[in-house]
C-alpha cells in the first residue's frame, strides 16, 4: 500500500509540475545595502570625518532644545567626543569609547558615554549613498541621558535628538 501511496504522489507531483501548478521557490530579498557597519563610516577612512551637529528634543514647556555635537577625534578609531549645550554660556563634554553593533537591517547602532556617566545612543542611521562611499553615516538619531537641560535639574533624563552632517 506504501508504495502506491508513494508511486500516486509521485506521479501526481511530476504532472503538476509540467502543467505548471507547483510553484518555484520564493527567491531569497536581497540583503539590505550596510549603511554604519563600520568604525569608519562613522570616524573616517584615512582623514577624520566632520562632527555630527543636532539637536536634543526638550519637551518641557519654556525650554529651548539643545545642540548636540558628536566628534570623531580621529579616524578609523572608536573614540567620540560628545559635546552638549547645557545654556548660551554652558557646553559640557566627554571623550570616550563608543560600541558599535550592527541591527537586523544592516544598518549600524552605536552606544556612547554622556558628561552624567549615562549612555548615549544612536538608534537609526542614515547614509550618503554616494559611489565612492556608500556606507558613510550622515544622519544620527537616538537618545541621550543628561541632566540640566528640563525643568527638574540634577534629574537625569532621556531624551530624543538627531544630528547631521554633510
Amino acid at each position: 500500500m506504501f508504495r502506491r501511496t508513494l508511486g500516486a504522489a509521485s506521479a501526481f507531483a511530476l504532472l503538476a509540475a509540467g502543467a505548471g501548478l507547483l510553484a518555484a521557490p520564493a527567491a531569497h530579498a536581497a540583503a539590505p545595502a550596510p549603511c554604519g557597519t563600520s568604525v569608519s563610516d562613522f570616524t573616517g577612512v584615512s582623514t577624520k570625518d566632520t562632527p555630527f551637529v543636532g539637536k536634543i528634543v526638550i519637551p518641557d514647556a519654556g525650554f529651548d532644545d539643545r545642540e548636540i555635537t558628536l566628534s570623531p577625534v580621529s579616524a578609523n578609531s572608536s573614540l567620540l567626543k560628545v559635546e552638549i549645550k547645557i545654556s548660551d554660556s554652558e557646553t559640557t563634554s566627554v571623550t570616550g569609547n563608543f560600541t558599535l553593533r550592527v541591527n537586523p537591517l544592516n544598518h549600524g547602532t552605536l552606544n556612547f558615554p554622556t558628561y552624567t556617566g549615562g549612555i548615549g545612543r544612536v538608534t537609526d542611521v542614515a547614509c550618503s549613498n554616494s559611489l565612492l562611499n556608500p556606507s558613510r553615516v550622515t544622519t544620527i538619531t537616538g537618545t541621550v541621558t543628561t541632566t540640566g537641560v528640563e525643568k527638574s535639574p540634577g534629574v537625569l533624563k532621556t531624551l530624543n535628538f538627531t544630528a547631521s552632517r554633510l
